[in-house]
C-alpha cells in the first residue's frame, strides 16, 4: 500500500476474518500468520468501490520443507461474491484513457449500458434523471431541490461538481440489493476521490479546443448552392493541477486539485445560414418594433454561449492508529453561463438569454473505527451550501413570444423565468454504520440522516409574458400574422406575476429533514452462495408550514380534495425490504448467477414541494388575459415591464395555488433483477440482464380548478373539450391552476442487456454491450414548475385525462463499446489508442396539433402545444381553414406527409402516441490517443503526455457519417406540432392551418457544438511526475 496504512484482524473460531472500511485502491499485500505454520502472502490485492473481495487462504504446517507462499492476485469487478444487482464500475485507468471533451462524469457513466445520456442529464433504466443520486465520498452531493436538469449541484451552469483529476474511481449502482443504498429510483452514482500517499505524485494539465478542430455544417442541412462552413471562431480552454504526498510519512497525507474551465460556444442555425427557417427581414421587423418601444433586443445573428468555472479540492487522509482512519475533504465549484438556445423552428434575440451563477461549497468528514474484533463502525458527516442566482442581460422587458406559419417561434424580451430567481440550499448529512461479524453473519445496524434549510425566490414573468400568434378571419378567410399584430400591439393572451407583500423578490423559505434507519444480515449460507437481506425505513419530515389562504381554505373545493394551503405531508413511513443473492454454480468463479428483489425509495425534489409555499395564493399573485375563443387577438402589449396590468380584483387572494395530498408519499418502486455472468476462452466475461422495475409511487399533476368536460369535439376526432368561456371552466374564478399534486402507481420500466467484458490485461481492455429499454408512465415530471408539469404532458383529452403512455426517458436500443490498448517501446515512449461507440435509437417524441384544442387552457401560454394529433384516414375527417381552393392545398399537403411518414400512415383513424415516434437511430465513434515521454528515474517516473480527443470521429472521415437530430420544436418538451388549430367552430368543429413546408420532417439535424453532427476535437498537454 502506497501508504504503509496498516489494518489488523484476527480470525473467528471458524477461520473467518474481516477487514471493514478499507481505502479504495491499492495494491494491498495481506499476510497470514498462525502459530504452526508457515506464513503466507497474498500480494497486488486492489479493491474496487462499494464491493467486497472474498479471499480463502489454507496454511501449511510449519513442518513442511514449502517456504513462504507468494500470491497475485487480480481483481475482477464482474464475476465477484459481492456482485447482485446490475452495477458498473468505472476506475481511474478509463479515466484516463476513454475518450473526453467536457472532462465531466457523463462522460464515463455512459459505459453503463442501461444508462441514457441526454445533454447534461442522465437517465438510468428508463427513470427521470430528478430520480438518480449522486455521492462523493458517501455525502450526498447531487442537487437535492431538483432545478439542475443534470442534477448535480452546478450542472445548471455547466459546471461538473468535481474535476476528474480528484476522482479515484466512481460507480453506477442500478439495483443495489444492500439496504445502505439508498436516495434513489433511477441510479446512484458514487465517486471516491484520491488520497494522497508516501511518494509526492502529481500533475499539470492544459486542454484546447477551437474552431479549427471541429467539423463543417452537416451536409443534411444544406439547401441548393450553400457550401459548408465551419463553426463561429470560439474557444475552450480547461487547465489545472494535481499534487498528493505526505506530511508525516505513514501517517498524515495530502491530496489538492485546482482547476479552471473558460468556454465560448458558438450557436448555429443564423438566419440565412444553413437549417435556419427564419429570413433576416421577418427578424428586422420585429426588432424594429422593439427598438420603436424603446428596447434594444440585441443581436439574432452571431450569437454563443459562455461559460466559466473554478473547481478546488483538498483532502487530508489520517491515520490515527490500526484502528481508526480519519478522512476530511474539501471542495468549492463556482459555475457563471451565459444560456442562449436556437434551433431551426425556434430563435431568441441575444437579450432574451439567461444569465446563471453557482456556488458550491462542501465539507466532509469520516471516520473508520475497529472498535473489537467483531465490530467495526463507519461515521460520515458531511455539509454542502449552494447558492445560485439566476437574471437575464439588457434592460427589462417584456417577455415576447410570435408564432409563425410553420410551427416556428420567435422570442425576445427579458426571460420570462429569470426576472426574479434565487436559490439558496443547505445540506446536513450524518451518516453511521456498525458492522457486527458473527459466523457465517455479517450485521449491519445503521443510519442516514439528511437535514435541509431551503430559500427559493421565484417569481416567473414578472416583467409580463405576451403571445403573439396568428388569426384567420372565418368569414373573409384572410390571416392576418403574428408579426403584424406584434406591430399592431395585440397579443393573443399575456401573463403577469406579481409579489402580494412589499418584497419585491418573495419566495419560500422552509426546512425539512429525512431520516432513515437500516438493519440488514449479509449470510455466507455456503461457499458458494451468499444472502444478503435487509430493511430500510426513511422518514420524510417537513419543519415548516406554507402561508394560510383562508379564502380558498373554506371553499367547497378544498373540503372535497381535504387540502389546505398551510398543511405540508405528514410524515410517512418508507419501507424498503430488500433480498439478494450471488451464486458461484460451479464453485470456482467461471459461473456465477445473481440477483435479487426489493422496494427503492427517491426523494420528491424539493422544487415541486417549494411550490405549496410560494403558490398559495397569498405571497403572490398573477393575472391572466387572453383573446376570447374565435376572436381576434385583442390584449393590449404594455412595453412598460414596472406597470404590467395587475388582477382586477385588487385585494385578496388569487393567482395560481399549489397543495398536496396530505398522506402523500416519496417516489418509490418495486425492482427485480437476475443475471448471469460467465468466463468465456481469451479472458472474456459474459454476462446476461434483466431489470424490471414497477411503480409504487408516482406523482401526478391535477388542476382541481377546472370543472368537469362538457362534451366532446364533433367528428371522428371526439377527444373531450371543456366549457368555450375560460370563466366558465373555473371553479373557483379568482384563482387560475389549482395544481393538486397526489401519489398514483401507473408505471413501470424493464431492460435487457447482454454484454462482453476483458479487463485490462497487458496494456487491452475492452466491452461492448446492448441494452433495450422500455419505460411507460403517467406523468414525467420533466419541470421545475408544478403548473408546468400539469400541462407538459401531450395528451388526448387534456391534462387532467392522461393515460399511461411512452416516457421520454424510454431509451429503446442502445449500444455501447469501448476499446483501448497501450504500449510502451524504445524504453522512453508509450503510446494508448481508445476508442468509443455509441449505436442509440432516436428520440422519443410526439405529434401535436398547436391551439387549445381541448379548451382546457386556463391561461397558461404554452398549455396549448400538448395535444396529441388525430391522423385521419381521409379528407373527410379533418376541415382546414380557408378557400376551398386553400382548403384542398392544404390537405394534399397534410396527406402527403402522413404518406412520407411510416409511424403516421401505419395510424390513420387513430391519435398518435405519446412520445411514439422517434428520431432516427445514431451512430457515434470517440476516439482518444496518448502520446507518452517518461523517463525513470530510480522507482519514479516522470511523463510528457501529448493527448488528442476526438468525439464523433467518423464525421471526420465521412461528412456523411456520425449525423445526429433533434425533433423539431424544441422548446417544448419531445413534441413536434404539425399544424396549428385557428378555431373550433360553434358546432364543435375543429379548423386546422396546415403550414409545413414540402418534405419537411419532424425532426432536424442537430448542429450542436458538443453532441451534434460534426467532429468536435480537442488537443491537451500533461505532465505527470510519481
Amino acid at each position: 500500500m502506497p501508504t504503509n496504512t496498516q489494518y489488523v484482524a484476527p480470525t473467528n473460531g471458524e477461520g473467518r476474518y474481516n477487514f471493514q472500511n478499507m481505502r479504495v485502491g491499492g495494491p494491498y499485500t495481506i499476510t497470514v500468520k498462525y502459530v504452526g505454520f508457515q506464513d503466507k502472502k497474498v500480494e497486488n490485492i486492489s479493491l474496487s468501490l462499494g464491493q467486497t473481495q472474498t479471499l480463502n487462504l489454507v496454511l501449511n504446517s510449519s513442518t513442511t520443507t514449502l517456504g513462504e507462499v507468494q500470491i497475485v492476485s487480480n481483481r475482477d469487478n464482474v464475476i465477484n461474491a459481492e456482485r447482485t444487482g446490475a452495477a458498473t464500475t468505472i476506475n481511474n485507468r478509463q479515466i484516463s484513457t476513454l475518450p473526453t471533451v467536457s472532462r465531466s462524469l457523463n462522460d464515463f457513466t455512459r459505459l453503463t449500458p442501461q444508462a441514457d445520456i441526454k445533454g447534461s442529464a442522465i437517465s438510468i433504466a428508463g427513470i427521470n434523471n430528478r430520480f438518480n443520486q449522486l455521492t462523493i465520498d458517501g455525502a450526498v452531493s447531487n442537487d437535492v431541490f431538483g432545478l439542475s436538469e443534470g442534477g448535480t449541484n452546478g450542472s445548471s451552469t455547466g459546471a461538473s461538481p468535481i474535476s476528474l483529476d480528484a476522482i479515484e474511481q466512481f460507480n453506477v449502482q442500478i439495483a443495489p440489493f444492500d439496504v445502505r443504498m439508498g436516495g434513489f429510483a433511477g441510479g446512484g452514482v458514487s465517486a471516491i476521490t484520491r488520497s494522497g500517499t508516501n511518494d509526492y505524485n502529481g500533475s499539470v494539465y492544459y486542454f484546447y479546443r477551437n474552431q479549427d478542430l471541429a467539423g463543417k455544417t452537416p451536409a443534411d442541412l444544406l439547401k441548393d448552392g450553400e457550401k459548408r462552413t465551419k463553426y463561429e471562431n470560439f474557444t475552450d480552454k480547461q487547465y489545472g493541477f494535481r499534487v498528493g504526498g505526505p506530511i508525516i510519512k505513514d501517517k498524515l497525507f495530502f491530496f489538492l486539485n485546482g482547476e479552471k474551465t473558460e468556454s465560448i460556444t458558438p450557436l448555429g442555425f443564423a438566419p440565412g445560414q444553413a437549417g435556419s427557417e427564419f429570413t433576416v427581414e421577418e427578424l428586422n421587423r420585429v426588432a424594429a418594433r422593439a427598438r420603436e418601444l424603446g428596447y434594444d433586443p440585441g443581436s439574432f445573428m452571431d450569437q454563443q454561449s459562455d461559460a466559466a468555472s473554478e473547481k478546488i479540492f483538498g483532502r487530508l487522509d489520517w491515520n490515527i492508529s490500526d484502528k481508526h482512519k480519519l478522512t476530511a475533504r474539501y471542495s468549492y465549484t463556482y459555475g457563471e453561463t451565459t444560456q442562449l438556445s436556437r434551433s431551426p423552428r425556434s430563435i431568441t434575440f441575444s437579450n432574451g438569454a439567461i444569465l446563471r451563477e453557482s456556488t458550491t461549497n462542501s465539507a466532509v468528514i469520516e471516520l473508520n473505527s475497529r472498535l473489537s474484533n467483531t465490530l467495526s463502525n463507519n461515521l460520515i458527516l458531511g455539509y454542502t451550501r449552494v447558492r445560485e442566482p439566476r437574471s437575464a442581460p439588457g434592460a427589462p422587458f417584456p417577455r415576447v413570444s410570435l408564432a409563425l406559419p410553420g410551427s416556428r417561434t420567435i422570442n425576445l424580451g427579458t426571460e420570462a423565468f429569470s426576472t426574479v430567481n434565487q436559490l439558496d440550499q443547505d445540506v446536513y448529512t450524518l451518516t453511521d454504520n456498525l458492522n457486527l461479524y458473527a459466523g457465517k453473519h455479517t450485521f449491519t445496524f445503521g443510519t442516514h440522516n439528511e437535514f435541509y434549510s431551503m430559500y427559493n425566490a421565484f417569481i416567473g414573468q414578472a416583467f409580463g409574458d405576451y403571445q403573439f400568434t396568428s388569426y384567420t378571419n372565418p368569414v373573409t378567410n384572410e390571416t392576418t400574422s403574428a408579426l403584424d399584430y406584434w406591430e399592431r400591439g395585440l397579443a393573443n393572451g399575456m401573463t403577469y406575476q406579481y409579489s402580494n407583500t412589499s418584497n419585491p423578490r418573495e419566495g419560500a423559505k422552509f426546512k425539512a429533514m429525512q431520516l432513515g434507519v437500516y438493519v440488514q444480515d449479509e449470510y455466507q449460507m455456503t461457499n458458494d452462495l451468499k444472502v444478503t437481506g435487509g430493511v430500510r425505513l426513511d422518514v420524510p419530515i417537513y419543519l415548516d408550514e406554507p402561508l394560510e389562504n383562508t379564502d380558498f381554505n373554506s371553499s367547497v373545493l378544498a373540503q372535497q380534495y381535504n387540502v389546505r394551503t398551510n398543511r405540508m405531508p405528514k410524515p410517512a413511513l418508507m419501507w424498503s425490504p430488500r433480498v439478494g443473492f450471488n451464486w458461484d454454480v460451479n464453485g470456482n468463479r467461471t459461473t456465477q448467477v445473481r440477483g435479487g428483489a426489493g422496494i427503492f425509495t427517491s426523494r420528491f425534489p424539493f422544487v415541486w414541494a417549494s411550490g405549496a409555499f410560494t403558490q398559495s395564493g397569498v405571497l403572490l399573485d398573477q393575472n391572466r388575459l387572453n383573446t376570447p375563443s374565435r376572436q381576434e387577438p385583442n390584449v393590449d402589449f404594455i412595453a412598460d415591464p414596472f406597470n404590467q396590468p395587475k388582477r382586477a380584483q385588487a385585494s385578496g387572494p388569487g393567482g395560481n395555488i399549489t397543495v398536496m395530498n396530505e398522506n402523500f408519499k416519496l417516489p418509490q418502486i418495486a425492482r427485480t433483477n437476475i443475471a448471469i455472468d460467465q468466463q468465456l476462452p481469451w479472458g472474456l466475461v459474459g454476462t446476461a440482464e434483466f431489470l424490471y422495475s414497477k411503480t409504487l409511487n408516482a406523482f401526478s399533476f391535477n388542476n382541481i380548478n377546472l370543472v368537469q368536460p362538457t362534451g366532446t369535439l364533433a367528428g371522428a376526432d371526439n377527444r373531450l373539450v371543456y366549457p368555450e368561456n375560460i370563466n366558465d371552466r373555473k371553479r373557483l374564478p379568482q384563482y387560475t391552476e389549482v395544481v393538486y399534486i397526489n401519489n398514483v402507481n401507473k408505471g413501470y420500466s424493464w431492460t435487457a442487456t447482454a454484454q462482453l467484458q476483458k479487463t485490462f490485461d497487458n496494456g487491452f481492455y475492452g466491452s461492448i454491450a446492448y441494452s433495450y429499454t422500455e419505460a411507460k408512465d403517467l406523468n414525467p415530471g420533466t419541470s421545475s414548475q408544478n403548473h408546468s408539469n400539469y400541462y407538459r404532458v401531450a395528451s388526448v383529452n387534456g391534462s387532467n385525462n392522461l393515460e399511461i403512455g411512452y416516457s421520454p426517458f424510454n431509451s429503446g436500443s442502445r449500444i455501447v463499446g469501448a476499446v483501448s490498448y497501450r504500449k510502451e517501446y524504445l524504453n522512453r515512449l508509450a503510446t494508448s489508442v481508445s476508442l468509443f461507440y455509441t449505436g442509440q435509437s432516436g428520440t422519443p417524441f410526439s405529434y401535436i396539433v398547436r391551439g387549445d384544442l381541448t379548451r382546457s387552457t386556463l391561461g397558461t401560454s404554452t398549455s396549448n402545444f400538448y395535444n396529441l394529433m388525430y391522423i385521419p384516414r381521409d379528407r373527410s375527417e379533418i376541415t382546414f381553414a380557408g378557400s376551398e381552393a386553400e382548403q384542398q392545398a392544404q390537405w394534399t399537403a397534410f396527406n402527403n406527409f402522413i404518406e412520407s411518414n411510416d409511424y403516421l400512415k401505419d395510424r390513420r383513424g387513430k391519435y398518435a402516441e405519446r412520445n411514439g415516434a422517434r428520431t432516427p437511430f445514431t451512430h457515434q465513434f470517440d476516439l482518444k490517443i496518448l502520446q507518452d515521454i517518461f523517463v525513470d528515474l530510480g522507482s519514479n517516473r516522470n511523463t510528457l503526455q501529448l493527448s488528442v480527443d476526438i468525439l464523433n470521429v467518423g464525421n471526420l472521415l465521412n461528412k456523411d457519417w456520425g449525423t445526429r437530430y433533434a425533433y423539431g420544436n424544441s422548446y417544448f418538451d419531445n413534441t413536434f406540432s404539425v399544424m396549428d388549430l385557428t378555431t373550433i367552430t360553434s358546432e364543435n368543429v375543429p379548423v386546422y392551418k396546415f403550414s409545413l413546408k414540402d418534405g419537411a420532417k419532424p425532426y432536424t439535424v442537430s448542429d450542436a457544438a458538443i453532441g451534434g453532427s460534426r467532429w468536435v476535437g480537442q488537443v491537451g498537454l500533461r505532465y505527470i511526475f510519481n
